[in-house]
């Protein structure tokens, strides 16, 4: 058609056809519409157009928007946001060409609803070790992808976890020890609590009420020695000491234990730490060096039946538990339950056999080397207890093994009879059993046993534990408990927590079994748990110890506990557990004593009108004097009032003797000393007139 050709109807249809093939892509020439059809034709031209604009900015606009980036594209940290994705455009995800294409009807839409369920369950267990398996059995894409994403997220997470915990046992003040935290190895299977009866025994009423605490902390059992409290009969009557334990108490005790379900392990010294029994003049005979009760002399057959007998008494009550109708405990005897159910699980006898320092000295045993004779009698008691007791097994303290070899262990056959119960109190253990050690325990031993401690390992004369060492010194248990039981072909059986009450028979008393109950508590749960709580909420110390948990307020701008500035707890003040009296007893007394003390040191090698010069020379300012000792009536009224509250205090838990003891070791030499004092300071007062100087040199030379 010519552009000069007049326009008529049939060229005008002509052009509304080229205008449409122009549409749709034909290729038409623009001349040939350019001035046909008037308005009509233009009006179409310009609607179509428009559309055709619209038409590409809606494909720019999705191809735009579904286009995800590379990291999109290949890690998926959220399932649910992958989901939300296939839920909002409802198509396939094509990784080739990283866009989606919204088909007519998704097959997805449908497969989703389906797995809606189990998708919420796999949020709810987003942290758990089935979420992979959870994921594999769902058909959804980019599965891979979402498990990879999942196990990142995990990690990540718990590295988060971790260091939030490690902040907070920075702000309590708690070690922090490598490998130790929540999510970590499961506990040991048996925690033990070592009850040091000798030369104190608290009352039997006291224990029953401490052993549902033992229990609510995580404890599996008892480690009982009793030395020379336990009640001896017959030819060993005389080892008991005057205010031992009555049968009747041992049972109850027995009992008690049974009822909460605690196992026992009773301990008795066979070797070593015999000064109850060969202090005596009816056991002298058998030591093995005359001036010294410390140890037996394993060469003598009657050390054997002196042992034996020792055993035999011990272990037979333990096993048989019955007691009188009058001696039953009311409630017991209410629910008559059969004594058989109040029997405690009793499988493990400790034979001691710790420090001999005496052995291989006396005539009989010189000749042989130290190596066989510990070995030998080792073997021999062990022996005893199968021959008589053969469901039992046997647990010996290690330190007498360490520096043997490990030929001389293995020929000796001791690791079929008995189990090791390694023991380090101080915070460093593998200084102490080093990793060689440790190889040559588990090429000798099935098992070993752990004896960490909670009381009685840092000083002689301490009254209050350092609660920081103590949990230190568990923590670093726990690490190695991970890393070494899978020498042992049977595992670490598990842990005791030794309290020792007296560092052998002739040892003053250290710190006392209330004094230490928050110690014991944090290192019990700790070791239950396999890492320290730094929680308020779900604490079984604070129900444990009955103690007023911390107002959040408070907790925001200070921790519940502070170690590393009040390592003697004394924030447990104010919990009200059984023996809590005697535990503030303690602290104010550690106050004024140190007060006391302080003032002392101050007077004599501090201050210059009543030291030791002053006084041999009668030379001093009476108005010093005066002003000096004037604290020491006060120190001394503090010191003498709380010598009289002990008695309150004290009096529930303990008896006289050991009330007494307590007074005369700790509170008596310092009033002593403040009687000295202002006895001196009043003969300096009396003095009007003094010599001039130089005074004469009384120091002889010899």
């Amino acid at each position: 058609m010519l552009v000069n050709e007049p326009i008529r109807p049939d060229n005008c249809n002509k052009a509304r056809r080229a205008t449409l093939h122009l549409f749709i892509g034909m290729q038409y020439p623009r001349a040939v519409v350019r001035k046909s059809c008037g308005r009509q034709t233009m009006l179409i031209l310009s609607s179509a157009s428009i559309f055709l604009i619209c038409v590409w900015a809606l494909i720019a606009f999705y191809t735009t928007e579904t286009r995800p980036t590379t990291r999109e594209a290949t890690s998926h940290q959220s399932l649910n946001k992958d989901t939300d994705i296939y839920a909002k455009y409802g198509g396939i995800y094509n990784k080739n060409g990283v866009k989606y294409v919204p088909p007519t009807r998704s097959p997805y839409i449908s497969s989703l609803s389906r797995y809606k369920d189990q998708l919420k369950y796999l949020d709810t267990s987003f942290f758990s070790k089935d979420s992979e398996k959870i994921l594999k059995t769902l058909d959804v894409p980019f599965r891979d992808e979402m498990i990879l994403g999942r196990e990142a997220e995990r990690i990540r997470h718990s590295a988060e976890l971790q260091r939030q915990y490690e902040h907070e046992l920075q702000r309590l003040g708690v070690p922090i020890i490598a490998g130790i935290g929540r999510g970590g190895h499961a506990p040991p299977n048996q925690r033990l609590v070592h009850l040091d009866l000798k030369g104190a025994p608290p009352k039997i009423s006291y224990l029953k009420r401490l052993l549902p605490i033992f229990k609510s902390l995580g404890a599996t059992g008892l480690l009982l020695e009793y030395e020379d409290m336990f009640p001896y009969s017959s030819s060993l009557r005389n080892l008991s000491a005057k205010n031992a334990y009555s049968t009747t108490d041992v049972k109850e005790l027995l009992h008690a234990a049974a009822a909460v379900g605690l196992s026992v392990m009773p301990l008795i010294q066979t070797f070593a730490h015999l000064e109850f029994a060969l202090k005596l003049p009816d056991f002298q005979h058998l030591r093995e060096v005359p001036e010294s009760p410390q140890s037996i002399c394993p060469s003598l057959n009657a050390s054997l039946v002196f042992i034996e007998e020792m055993m035999a008494q011990v272990v037979d009550m333990h096993q048989t538990t019955s007691l009188p109708t009058t001696s039953r405990d009311p409630l017991v005897q209410m629910m008559d339950i059969d004594d058989d159910l109040l029997t405690p699980n009793f499988t493990h006898l400790h034979i001691g056999c710790d420090e001999v320092f005496r052995m291989g000295e006396c005539p009989r045993c010189k000749s042989r080397g130290t190596d066989e004779l510990f070995l030998s009698h080792v073997r021999t008691v062990a022996n005893i207890v199968k021959r008589r007791w053969p469901h039992l097994k046997i647990v010996i303290w290690d330190d007498m093994l360490r520096r043997m070899h490990t030929n001389d262990l293995q020929k000796s056959g001791i690791g079929d009879l008995v189990e090791p119960m390694i023991w380090v109190y101080a915070e460093d253990v593998y200084r102490f059993i080093p990793s060689q050690t440790w190889e040559k325990y588990a090429s000798v031993f099935r098992t070993a046993w752990i004896a960490s401690s909670f009381k009685g390992a840092h000083g002689e004369q301490l009254i209050i534990p350092p609660a920081r060492r103590h949990l230190e010194n568990n923590l670093a248990w726990l690490a190695v408990f991970q890393s070494e039981g899978a020498r042992f072909s049977q595992g670490i059986s598990g842990f005791a927590l030794t309290g020792w009450q007296r560092y052998d028979h002739f040892a003053v008393l250290c710190e006392l079994l209330p004094v230490s109950m928050p110690s014991l508590a944090i290192c019990l749960s700790t070791v239950a748990k396999g890492y320290f709580n730094v929680e308020v909420g779900n604490n079984a110390i604070f129900s444990a110890l009955t103690c007023p948990e911390p107002a959040s307020e408070r907790l925001i701008h200070r921790p519940w506990m502070e170690l590393h500035q009040d390592s003697k707890l004394s924030s447990f003040s104010k919990c009200m557990f059984p023996g809590s009296p005697i535990f503030r007893f303690v602290h104010h007394l550690t106050a004024v004593t140190s007060e006391t003390r302080e003032y002392i040191d101050s007077l004599k090698y501090k201050r210059g009108w009543m030291t030791e010069y002053n006084i041999r020379h009668n030379f001093s300012s009476p108005i010093r004097v005066d002003e000096l000792t004037a604290d020491a009536m006060r120190l001394k009224n503090s010191l003498d009032t709380l010598a009289n509250n002990a008695n309150e205090a004290m009096h529930d838990v303990y008896d006289k003797w050991t009330i007494k003891e307590f007074i005369e070791l700790h509170i008596k030499p310092l009033m002593d000393e403040l009687n000295d004092i202002e006895k001196k300071g009043s003969i300096l007062s009396q003095f009007k007139v003094w010599p001039r100087r130089p005074l004469p040199y009384q120091l002889e030379r010899k």
